[in-house]
């Protein structure tokens, strides 16, 4: 599965220095710090110890850092740092942020209101997140079905959604002529991702856990460079599973027709009213 950096492009969306008093959004997930675990709205966090991990507070959904399934979403503002060891914390936290970078890195937040982690996929984000359940819940014999039920043409409609994607991209056509039969993401192209956000990424690392957790011992294969990767059926059942996410997260970029290729795997193993 490809993500693509884009070597030459600009990596961030430039916009207003960051201000530490600004407002954003935070998501918490297993991999967050233990007191955002325990946090809910309305309250204040305060990481205990001023040193990494920082709270990251993404200044707009396209930047709220998103690693991990399931979690919650937050709306947050940034506490501004009173003491001299908070400014000072702070001043570490922000050391390497370009002047542009669309996230602050905190040592305290005021968490005003918990917010539909959908949102963070689009329009369809509820189909979305669907998609992720299915695929922390996908088992040897599930992924054996959608591999099997996975249609021939569905690597070259989701190649071709991607490559309409990219054309309303601001630095898109630095990738239009490239193969995205396998793409999570593309971090170049413009402010968000992919067009679905973090989805396809998210949907490649549940597919993993699961694979981890109830494949077999022949779920993983080693690529060229000695790195594990999924093997067949549980690549072939991602692959399905991207599919879905394409054709029903993102619907505009796909036709009646390959909207039908897309979701040929989900709609024989899964129930149609699903996503």
């Amino acid at each position: 599965m490809q993500e693509f950096s884009g070597a030459g492009v600009s990596m961030e969306r430039l916009g207003a220095p960051c201000e530490p008093t600004g407002l954003g959004s935070v998501f918490v997930s297993e991999a967050s710090h233990a007191c955002l675990k325990a946090a809910t709205a309305g309250g204040r966090v305060t990481l205990p110890v001023f040193r990494p991990p920082w709270i990251v507070v993404g200044h707009s959904l396209e930047r709220v850092l998103v690693t991990r399934w399931p979690g919650r979403l937050f709306r947050a503002r940034v506490v501004p740092p009173v003491t001299e060891e908070e400014r000072t914390a702070m001043a570490r936290a922000a050391r390497g942020l370009s002047s542009g970078a669309d996230y602050t890195r905190a040592i305290a937040v005021d968490l005003l209101e918990e917010l539909s982690p959908s949102v963070l996929f689009g329009a369809h984000g509820d189909k979305v997140i669907r998609v992720l359940e299915a695929g922390l819940a996908l088992d040897e014999e599930r992924a054996r079905d959608l591999a099997s039920a996975r249609h021939p043409g569905a690597d070259e409609e989701y190649h071709k959604a991607w490559s309409r994607r990219l054309v309303d991209q601001p630095e898109g056509e630095h990738y239009r002529n490239q193969d995205h039969a396998s793409t999570l993401s593309i971090a170049g192209a413009g402010p968000s991702r992919s067009p679905v956000g973090h989805g396809f990424s998210l949907i490649w690392w549940v597919v993993t856990k699961s694979a981890q957790h109830l494949g077999s011992a022949s779920s993983f294969t080693l690529d060229e460079d000695g790195e594990p990767v999924l093997a067949d059926p549980w690549d072939s059942a991602l692959s399905a599973l991207l599919d879905a996410a394409m054709a029903c997260g993102a619907p505009h970029l796909s036709d009646s027709e390959a909207a039908t290729v897309l979701t040929a795997a989900w709609h024989t193993v899964f129930s149609p009213e699903d996503v």
